[in-house]
């Protein structure tokens, strides 16, 4: 009786959700309007830049009526005004180090969404391009958190066994949002003027960030930052509601105990990347911002902002280019549903190595056909080819990566320099890519073929796969491993791991065949 009334009183928290419920409620509530936001404010200003209404308000960087010399200028000035976003996410990102381990995970992506809020009321309202300038330098800094913070979040709070899959949506719901503006554009904009065209593709997503804000104070903070203050009743609630158990559960009291031995194994801060200590921060983190770097310096960038000068270079322009280009942000979001199912199944490193070698291909293939009108089908195919393999491998799971394999400590910093590396790589490709395909033409995208080449070896060598053990576990894979054999130990971990596994599933068979006998 006083075991159904603990029960009964841990049910209380979080909605009355557990287990599964509680895991599609914190992805539906929380990610899933935080990521929509995200690939949002990615996109929003492609279809903007071109309307003569936003180049009327700020004519400093108006490349619609403007030629020659002067247009040269204002696309310049534009450049620096679109990647302005990105060095906010820049800066947004690294803050987290400041205050991720104090104020928790929940806090953090609070802050992340207040400030998004802050920052698109000042770019709707813009009518300065000073005032544009700040308001993009604050949605940027909101999306930097968020793309910190929220990934360490429900990395912290997922089984093991469906940990992939929980947050590799992720990259289902940036595609998401960075295809919302393409599609409200092509469907309002015929029947808005004035300013009120850019205006209220500007501020709709104000609307995602007030649908998340108020459940954050019901959502569980993650049992792993709560073990870390010391809160071990707490940790061990949250983790009862992920699991569906009660709190003196078998189960949860070993995930207790193998966070709470993590804990006293590792120590840290900022300075340990500089340090040699057994759990090699560096390594992990260098890592990271590798996984994340890729995401950029693949060429995605060049290729989604870019894809109305390949379209109309292939002969397809106006409405026939506007569907081509919605259609082929639309595929980024239907591909990334594929990792969901395989993800946990095949593991990380084979999705990253299919996806490198996918988009590898697809960017040597347009090398030699964009541009040329008469091999228009095969460069549409590739094209298509090239979002499908992104979004295998680059969408959203170098986010869970950079998140597995930080240790609990300084998971926070880790997951902000690894997202850095993402942003960083966003700025600079968007500021070479205008001159490069001016003069370069199509010749331009083997520089990013050679890039995703160089990737492969990278990933096969350096990154260890992390699917199907816990995240204690993989802080003592790296202990026990250097820099060159980390990848070589994985695999027999994993050999060892599934011959213990197959053991134990036969031993619990023996005993349940034994109790049935018996009775």
């Amino acid at each position: 009786m006083q075991q159904d009334r603990v029960h009964t009183a841990e049910r209380a928290d979080f909605f009355g959700l557990r287990g599964l419920r509680l895991k599609i409620a914190m992805v539906v509530l929380t990610v899933l309007p935080s990521f929509l936001l995200f690939g949002y404010n990615n996109g929003s200003m492609g279809p903007i830049t071109n309307l003569e209404s936003f180049a009327k308000q700020f004519p400093r960087i108006d490349v619609v009526t403007t030629k020659g010399e002067e247009k040269s200028y204002n696309a310049l000035i534009l450049g620096i005004v679109v990647a302005c976003y990105n060095l906010g996410c820049i800066s947004g990102a690294l803050s987290t180090i400041a205050y991720g381990n104090v104020f928790g995970r929940l806090r953090s992506i609070g802050i992340g969404l207040v400030l998004s809020l802050i920052g698109l009321a000042v770019e709707t309202s813009s009518y300065s391009l000073g005032q544009l300038i700040v308001g993009r330098l604050l949605v940027g800094g909101s999306i930097g958190i968020l793309s910190a913070s929220i990934p360490v979040w429900q990395t912290e709070c997922a089984t093991t066994k469906h940990r992939g899959a929980f947050v590799i949506m992720e990259g289902i719901f940036i595609s998401a949002g960075i295809t919302f503006p393409n599609w409200i554009s092509f469907g309002t904009f015929p029947a808005l003027h004035g300013s009120t065209q850019w205006r209220v593709t500007m501020v709709l997503p104000a609307v995602l960030a007030i649908c998340a804000l108020p459940f954050l104070f019901w959502m569980p903070e993650s049992p792993r930052w709560l073990m870390l203050k010391g809160r071990v009743n707490d940790a061990r609630n949250v983790i009862a509601a992920i699991m569906d158990k009660p709190q003196d559960h078998e189960n949860v009291s070993a995930e207790v105990a193998h966070i709470q031995s993590q804990l006293e194994l590792t120590t840290g801060n900022v300075k340990s990347f500089f340090t040699r200590r057994p759990e090699r921060p560096l390594h992990r983190a260098l890592i990271a911002f590798a996984a994340q770097s890729m995401t950029q310096w693949n060429g995605c960038s060049a290729m989604i902002s870019y894809t109305g000068i390949v379209f109309a270079d292939l002969g397809f322009e106006g409405t026939q280019g506007h569907l081509l280009g919605a259609g082929f942000t639309t595929t980024f979001t239907v591909a990334a549903i594929l990792p969901l199912f395989l993800v946990d199944r095949v593991g990380r490193r084979k999705l990253f190595l299919v996806a490198a070698f996918g988009v590898c291909v697809s960017m040597a293939v347009l090398a030699g056909t964009a541009g040329r009108s008469e091999y228009a089908p095969v460069a549409l195919t590739f094209m298509f080819l090239y979002a499908v393999s992104y979004a295998i491998g680059f969408l959203g799971l170098p986010f869970l990566y950079a998140s597995e394999i930080a240790p609990i400590r300084l998971r926070v910093p880790i997951s902000a320099i690894s997202v850095t590396g993402q942003w960083l790589g966003q700025f600079v490709v968007g500021q070479i890519t205008p001159p490069g395909l001016t003069n370069l033409g199509s010749r331009y995208w083997i520089i990013w073929a050679v890039f995703n080449a160089s990737f492969i070896p990278i990933i096969y060598f350096f990154f260890p796969e992390t699917n199907g053990r816990s995240l204690e576990d993989i802080d003592e894979l790296f202990e026990s491993s250097g820099t060159l054999n980390v990848v070589s130990n994985a695999r027999k971990w994993n050999s060892s791991w599934q011959a213990e596994d197959v053991q134990s599933a036969n031993q619990h068979k023996g005993s349940s065949m034994t109790e049935i006998e018996e009775a």
